[in-house]
């Protein structure tokens, strides 16, 4: 997400090792996977003004870029 031109989702959202939020895709009003909407959970109780994050995956060995960005 490019925050860039407008603010959204993505600039309250950051890396880490140990993420408080959970990216989940879910099915809710349509059968195909091929579309699924991409929902956040938190894993622990978040308190007010705390950022959320979420852990991008893991280095691939060959390039060292995060898994996400393959």
């Amino acid at each position: 997400m490019d925050v860039s031109r407008m603010r959204n989702l993505a600039c309250y959202m950051s890396h880490s090792s140990s993420p408080n939020v959970l990216v989940q895709p879910v099915l809710y009003d349509h059968n195909s996977v091929s579309f699924p909407h991409l929902m956040l959970f938190a894993m622990e109780n978040i308190p007010p003004l705390r950022e959320l994050s979420i852990d991008y995956g893991m280095a691939d060995d060959c390039t060292g870029k995060l898994a996400i960005c393959n």
